[in-house]
Formats: structure tokens, C-alpha cells, sequence
């Protein structure tokens, strides 16, 4: 009787600890849950990457730009690339607060396939033209580490992601006349940090000149 006594006054302490250390939200002025990352931490955990890009892909669509944010790689921040080609040294990369604070800002993302101009957009103007640019959500295919798209552009992310996980969302294409030229796709890699995974690279394509 007295083991199952001390039992239950360690579950009635261990009880009184967890509900004392719950932490209300403050108000910052972006919003970026930083050191709130229950959910996260909890899909993380389940390591089905594919619903974790379907939550991410979520927030982007919603232009839930808080909760985007909590899924960047907190210390590599996220790589955006326009096109299927990464180009290391000049592409974007915004960290969490980075995003949060630049999301109306204008910023040199690449050049355009073909035509050679600037890619000079805001955060939002960018991912409405190279992110969520169609319904990726309800793509014809949706696969983990094994690509699918494949146009004229060097595909060099199992060179710059030589051992991380992916994932692709994959349209055919939309118009028949088109035959297929149309094509769109979408992939989102991730690298482990502390036992979590977190997007680290956000990689758009589609047919080049």
C-alpha cells in the first residue's frame, strides 16, 4: 500500500509540474511561433513527411505566413529555387525571422528561363508565381525521394541534398493542346535538426526554353 501511495503522489506531482509550466502566447508583432513548436515537434515525430508537406503547402496556400515559418530549418533557414536548377551562390535563403520580416519586401530571386530578366518580386508575388502557382495540394502525384518532373533545366538536387529527404507534387499538365508542356512541379526537401525535420529547400519547375 505504501508503493502504490508513492506512486500516485509522484503522478499527482509530476500532474501539478506539467499544468504550472504551461506559457501563455505573447503578441509579437509577426506572429512567428519561434518557441512555440508543439505541432510541429509532433508531426515531426510521426516522420511522414508527406503530411508534413501537406501542412505545409496548407499554411502556404492560406498565406498563413506564421505558421510557414515555424517549418524553416532554424538555423540553415530555407533555399528557394525558381527553377529544377540550384544555383548555390545566388539564390535566396531566408531564415525564420528573415521571412517574417521581409515578407513584402522586394528581392532578386534568379532570372527568368529564356528571357534572361530579373526575377525581382516580393515574397508573396514570388510564391504566387514559384511556389503555390497552381494546386499542388491535389496533384496527380505526390511522391517522396524519387522525382518525377523532368524538363530542359539541370536537375541538381540530389547534388546540392545528396542525402536528404524530398517531396514532389506533380501535374502532368492542364491544357491538351499543350501536350504536356504545361507540366508543374513542386519540391519541398527536408533535413533533420535535433531529432525534427525542417524545410530547408523549396524547389519549383516546369518546361524551359
Amino acid at each position: 500500500m505504501k508503493k502504490i501511495n508513492n506512486i500516485i503522489s509522484i503522478s499527482l506531482f509530476s500532474l501539478l509540474l506539467f499544468s504550472c509550466g504551461q506559457v501563455e502566447p505573447t503578441d509579437d508583432i509577426i506572429e512567428v511561433p519561434i518557441t512555440d513548436n508543439d505541432s510541429l515537434v509532433v508531426e515531426n515525430q510521426t516522420k511522414d513527411l508527406i503530411e508534413l508537406s501537406k501542412n505545409i503547402l496548407t499554411a502556404i496556400k492560406g498565406e498563413n505566413w506564421s505558421t510557414f515559418a515555424s517549418y524553416i530549418h532554424p538555423i540553415k533557414g530555407v533555399r528557394f529555387s525558381p527553377y529544377a536548377h540550384i544555383d548555390t551562390n545566388k539564390q535566396v535563403i531566408l531564415n525564420m525571422m528573415d521571412f517574417a520580416t521581409t515578407i513584402s519586401d522586394k528581392k532578386l530571386w534568379g532570372f527568368y528561363d529564356g528571357r534572361g530578366n530579373e526575377i525581382l518580386l516580393t515574397t508573396k508575388e514570388y510564391f504566387k508565381e514559384f511556389v503555390y502557382n497552381v494546386d499542388f495540394l491535389n496533384a496527380e502525384q505526390i511522391k517522396q525521394d524519387s522525382l518525377i518532373g523532368s524538363g530542359n533545366s539541370l536537375n541538381n538536387l540530389k547534388d546540392v541534398y545528396p542525402n536528404h529527404h524530398f517531396v514532389e507534387f506533380y501535374f502532368s499538365g492542364f491544357n491538351p493542346e499543350y501536350e504536356g508542356m504545361d507540366w508543374q512541379t513542386l519540391r519541398l526537401v527536408f533535413e533533420e535538426y535535433e531529432k525534427n525535420y525542417y524545410l530547408i529547400g523549396i524547389i519549383h519547375d516546369q518546361w524551359t526554353i
